[in-house]
């Protein structure tokens, strides 16, 4: 009896012993790739500053006729003044304040001659309705403007070394205009015939609300240090006193500007 309970046993054993190595585990299930994650967008350095040597292009012509009395007639003189292009300094400091967005101010200087062409009729002093017509070209004015622009700024890094910034807004400008109020002349005996001498001038400056609009790209070869260009249009009409001591004259201030040079951001 002792032997057959023995012997199942030994069956038992070995049976389950078979049935355990015939049975494989259940595999692991297959772990799931991680989504790949997006590259960062190249990050903005909130402060941009830009320095330009810029180029002006002419703007408007402008000019006035004066009226005065002299030999008990009626006389007047006209002046042309031939706005010239010319060099500009332009300086703009940038900060974003969202996102991409920002505010910026820049300031621009300009200084040129201004060549001015004069003729003007003048009374006789013998004959009435024989006036004598005078010419002549008149130089050494100068024209200078200074330009505070405000302006809001969008900045874009299409790659890590190229910035590119649109931007617009208000522009504060000073205008500081040579300007002839007078003329002498030289004539002799019978009067005839008058020559022009030399014009004499005074200094108009006036201000004037403006806006500006333009468009900035930077290559950086470090991540702070680059250079750039830049086109930007400004400008406003100037109500400037008429040298006859009564009224205005109009004069366009501004213009397009083209400029290169070193550029900051950090």
């Amino acid at each position: 009896m002792f032997r057959t309970a023995a012997a199942v046993v030994v069956i038992l054993l070995g049976v389950a012993a078979s049935t355990g190595a015939q049975t494989k585990p259940a595999p692991p299930k297959p772990t799931q790739p991680r989504p790949a994650r997006p590259s960062p967008a190249q990050p903005i350095d909130r402060v941009q500053i830009s320095v330009d040597g810029a180029y002006q292009l002419g703007g408007d012509d402008f000019g006035e006729t004066v009226s005065f009395f002299e030999n008990a007639e009626n006389g007047s003189f006209s002046t042309d003044y031939d706005v010239k292009s010319g060099p500009a300094l332009n300086v703009s400091v940038g900060a974003n304040i969202w996102r991409n967005l920002g505010v910026g101010i820049g300031v621009t200087r300009y200084s040129k001659s201004t060549p001015i062409a004069l003729s003007a009729s003048v009374p006789h002093p013998f004959f009435f309705n024989r006036a004598r017509s005078v010419s002549g070209d008149i130089t050494g004015l100068d024209r200078e403007e200074l330009a505070v622009h405000v302006q809001a700024r969008a900045t874009f890094l299409p790659t890590a070394r190229i910035q590119a910034i649109v931007f617009g807004g208000p522009s504060f400008f000073t205008v500081k205009q040579g300007i002839v109020n007078d003329f002498e002349i030289t004539e002799t005996y019978p009067y005839d015939t008058a020559a022009f001498s030399r014009g004499l001038s005074t200094d108009v400056e006036e201000s004037k609300i403006g806006f500006n609009v333009g468009a900035d790209v930077g290559y950086f070869f470090t991540r702070q240090v680059g250079i750039g260009g830049s086109v930007q249009w400004a400008g406003t009409t100037i109500d400037a006193p008429a040298s006859g001591g009564t009224g205005t004259f109009e004069m366009k201030a501004g213009g397009l500007q083209t400029g290169v040079g070193v550029r900051f951001r950090f």
